[in-house]
C-alpha cells in the first residue's frame, strides 16, 4: 500500500518539473513595407543543432540567479516563423516565390561576475528562389543582437520583441538584396530578348563577307582540288553571342557572319566566265539563306537560364549547318554543277524568292 501512495506523487512531480523546465514564447509580427514584391512559400528548419526528434528548443535562459530553463517557440520553429512571416509580408500574387531556410537560431545567456546577465540572440537564414524546374540559392544573412539585464528573470514578452526584430531585419535584408540584384539575377528571369546586330561588311585577310558585295573571280585564290569541275567556293557561316541579365531579361546579342574563304575557293582559268561565277554566287546566297532561317528560328526562343538558351542556340546552329549542306548538295545535284541551265535558272529564282521571304 505504501507503493501506491508514493507513485502518484512521483508522477505528479515529474509532470510539473517538465512544464516548468521550458519557457515558450510566441512570435508576432507587424506588416512591413518592401521595395520589391515577393512572397515566401516555404519555411524550412535546417538547423544543425536540433535533435532527431525535432525539439523546438532554441537555447536556454536564466529564470533565477542560479537556474536556467530551455526556451522554445510556440508550436515549433517552422510554425512560429510561418506565422510571423505571414503577418509581416503583405498579401500579393508575386511570381517571385522564396524559401526561407533557417540555418541557425539560438538564444544564450551567461552570468557576469557582477551578477548581471548577458544575453545573445543569433539568426542565420538562407533565401532560395523556388522555380518551376529548380531551386536557386540567392543569398544568406546573419542578424544578431546582445542584451544585458540585472533582473533575475526577463519576461517572455521581451524575448519575443527582440527575436521578432531579428526576423524583421532578415526580411529587410532580402528586400534590399532584391533591389540590388534582382534585375540582373538569372533566378528572376522574366523572358528573353534577342538583339541581332548587322553582319560585318569589311573583308579581313582571307575572309570575304557576304555583305561586302558580289564576289568576283579575284576572290578565288586557292589551288584547284578537283579537275572535274571548273570552280569551287568555300562558303560558310558562324555566329557570336553575348549574354547578359538586364532588367529581369536574358539579353542575347547575336551577330551572324556569312563568309567565304579565298584560300579554299578556286577556279580553273578556262572557267572564268560570268555564268560560272553566277553559279558560285548562288552557293554563297544559299549560305546566306540558311543564316536568315537560323536567325528566325532563334528569334523567339524562351529560356530561364543563360546556359539553357546558349545550348538551344548551339543546337539550332548545328541543325542549320546540316540544312546548308543539304541545300548545297541538292543545288549542285539538280543543276549538275551548273551544266543543267534550266535547273540552274530554277534554283536562282527559288533562292531569290526565299531570300525575299516569299
Amino acid at each position: 500500500m505504501k507503493i501506491f501512495k508514493i507513485l502518484p506523487f512521483l508522477l505528479y512531480f515529474a509532470v510539473f518539473f517538465d512544464s516548468y523546465s521550458q519557457k515558450t514564447i510566441s512570435l508576432n509580427g507587424e506588416k512591413l513595407s518592401f521595395s520589391w514584391v515577393f512572397r515566401i512559400d516555404n519555411v524550412s528548419d535546417k538547423r544543425s543543432n536540433k535533435d532527431n526528434i525535432g525539439t523546438p528548443s532554441i537555447g536556454s535562459v536564466f529564470v533565477s540567479p542560479t537556474e536556467k530553463e530551455t526556451i522554445s517557440l510556440k508550436g515549433g520553429v517552422v510554425a512560429a516563423v510561418k506565422k510571423l512571416l505571414s503577418q509581416s509580408i503583405p498579401l500579393n500574387n508575386s511570381s517571385i516565390s522564396i524559401s526561407y531556410n533557417i540555418l541557425e537560431l539560438k538564444i544564450s545567456e551567461s552570468k557576469l561576475p557582477n551578477g548581471n546577465i548577458s544575453g545573445q540572440m543569433f539568426l542565420r537564414v538562407a533565401f532560395e528562389r523556388l522555380g518551376k524546374k529548380d531551386t536557386v540559392l540567392l543569398t544568406e544573412t546573419i542578424t544578431s543582437t546582445s542584451f544585458l539585464r540585472s533582473d533575475a528573470q526577463m519576461p517572455a514578452g521581451r524575448y519575443e520583441i527582440i527575436l521578432t526584430s531579428l526576423f524583421s531585419k532578415s526580411l529587410e535584408y532580402i528586400d534590399k538584396w532584391l533591389v540590388l540584384n534582382g534585375g540582373k539575377s538569372e533566378a528572376f528571369v522574366k523572358g528573353v530578348k534577342m538583339i541581332f546586330i548587322p553582319e560585318p561588311n569589311d573583308n579581313v585577310g582571307d575572309t570575304v563577307y557576304y555583305n561586302s558585295g558580289k564576289i568576283t573571280w579575284n576572290d578565288f585564290k586557292g589551288k584547284p582540288t578537283n579537275s572535274r569541275y571548273g570552280a569551287a567556293i568555300f562558303s560558310n557561316f558562324a555566329y557570336d553571342a553575348i549574354f547578359q541579365i538586364k532588367d529581369g531579361y536574358i539579353v542575347a546579342t547575336i551577330q551572324t557572319k556569312t563568309y567565304m574563304v579565298r584560300g579554299m575557293s578556286w577556279v580553273m582559268p578556262a572557267a572564268q566566265e560570268a555564268y560560272g561565277l553566277a553559279h558560285e554566287q548562288l552557293h554563297f546566297d544559299i549560305t546566306r539563306l540558311v543564316v536568315e532561317r537560323f536567325k528566325k528560328k532563334i528569334a523567339t526562343m524562351k529560356a530561364d537560364l543563360v546556359i539553357d538558351l546558349n545550348s538551344m542556340i548551339q543546337y539550332e546552329y548545328l541543325e542549320s549547318y546540316r540544312e546548308m549542306n543539304k541545300l548545297q548538295n541538292d543545288y549542285d545535284g539538280e543543276s549538275n554543277h551548273s551544266l543543267n541551265r534550266q535547273k540552274q535558272a530554277e534554283w536562282a529564282d527559288k533562292v531569290k524568292k526565299w531570300l525575299e521571304g516569299k
